[in-house]
């Protein structure tokens, strides 16, 4: 099958590729320009092309993070931010680039006009019904964007959504800023230079506007191109392997009529190997945006012992998601800045009572990520599992405590 995939692609050149997917046997002295430009398509091919400009976008950010480090005034990151995520857009998304930019401007526009009580709420509600009329045309095939662009849309709402709030409650900048007027405490090139930081921009982590501020003014260079690359040494591994297992384990598959006549048994495991290939896309993608975000201190703070605290931008804990038997730890460590957002802005915020808080806040998840049932499906799900298992886990605790192996059989099955 996925030779057939491949060569659907390029009936003429690509043939000779695939062999390299069962040989390597290259000789030094066969290379040529034809052979490197045969490797290149087949890694492309293997890497597929969402993948692809997702790896160069964050290879890209790094230097330029580095880079934007040593600027001297804020106004001159925010620009050279502003024009590199701008480029970026156009180049991946094309014509897409109009939707981040209307959403942006809109967004500034009413919170000139929106009274400050209201502020958040608002806010709130607006963008994400620019997002519901956005996923709506691509539902339905009336517009049909690229994968990029929808990363671009969902993570520009959360830093909008969050500054809204943020200036509501008096918590935009580190001093008190009440009297200061929407225009006064953010103007428009500032507001589109926090919309449009290329840092965390495709990817996240979120971070909020005090944040961002904090990073531009800083007067404190944090010498971090080693330790960002430190933190971002587990890509040896991930790049890899997720090399290996889009090889292998190609998704794509479980779309085809083929895969849906196969054995339950079979497309049951498949579909949870699978997924591991999913998940270690993202493990690679926000171990590299972390890393970004160190490279150009945001987030970071040195202490008087000269270690750095990043932990504010840590996005994602890949032992506890991998290894936990709670799915409630699970999920705290999966995305754990969108957590975060959903906690002080969606879980705070709502009158609802604490009893459904936990539901409201994982069907605004499903939400966040689209109108398509199966995102409701797996979100809505989560809560009565997690309040389940709960139940489970204190109706057993005693016999448990009492009984080791059976404590050890609780958690093997809670991990399945």
């Amino acid at each position: 099958w996925y030779q057939r995939r491949v060569r659907s692609c390029d009936p003429q050149t690509l043939p000779r590729a695939i062999s390299h997917l069962s040989s390597f046997r290259y000789q030094t002295s066969e290379f040529s320009m034809d052979t490197i430009w045969e490797n290149i398509i087949w890694f492309c091919e293997v890497l597929q092309g969402d993948n692809v400009a997702f790896l160069v976008l964050l290879t890209i950010s790094f230097p330029a993070a580095l880079f934007m480090k040593y600027l001297g005034s804020p106004a001159s990151k925010q620009m050279f931010s502003i024009i590199l995520a701008l480029l970026q857009t156009w180049l991946i998304c094309k014509g897409d680039i109009i939707i981040p930019i209307l959403l942006s401007i809109l967004s500034y526009i009413a919170l000139q006009i929106i009274p400050k009580r209201l502020i958040g709420r608002i806010t709130f509600h607006l963008t994400f019904s620019f997002l519901l009329i956005f996923k709506l045309l691509v539902f339905s095939e009336i517009f049909i964007p690229s994968y990029m662009t929808d990363a671009v849309v969902l993570l520009m709402v959360l830093r909008i959504v969050s500054y809204g709030y943020d200036y509501q409650l008096d918590k935009v900048f580190e001093d008190d800023n009440k009297d200061l007027k929407p225009s006064e405490a953010c103007s428009l090139f500032d507001f589109m230079g926090y919309c449009f930081c290329f840092v965390g921009y495709w990817t996240g982590p979120f971070y909020n506007y005090r944040t961002y501020h904090k990073m531009l003014h800083s007067k404190t260079l944090i010498r971090s191109s080693k330790l960002a690359l430190w933190h971002m040494r587990p890509m040896l591994v991930l790049l890899p392997l997720h090399l290996l297992q889009n090889a292998l384990i190609p998704l794509d598959y479980t779309m085809e009529d083929e895969f849906l006549e196969r054995p339950f048994v079979y497309k049951f495991l498949y579909q949870f190997l699978g997924f591991w290939t999913f998940k270690v896309k993202f493990y690679g993608g926000w171990i590299m945006a972390e890393g970004i975000c160190i490279a150009c201190n945001l987030g970071t703070e040195e202490h008087d012992d000269g270690t750095v605290d990043y932990s504010s931008i840590i996005n994602i804990d890949i032992f506890n998601t991998e290894i936990q038997w709670e799915l409630a730890n699970c999920v705290r460590a999966w995305n754990k800045s969108v957590q975060r957002w959903m906690k002080t802005y969606v879980y705070d915020t709502t009158a609802l009572p604490k009893s459904v808080r936990t539901d409201f806040v994982f069907g605004i998840s499903a939400f966040w990520h689209g109108v398509r049932p199966g995102y409701y499906l797996t979100f809505l799900s989560a809560p009565p599992m997690i309040k389940l298992q709960q139940k489970v886990g204190n109706l057993s605790r005693e016999y448990r405590i009492n009984h080791p192996a059976a404590e050890m059989m609780y958690r093997v099955v809670n991990w399945w």
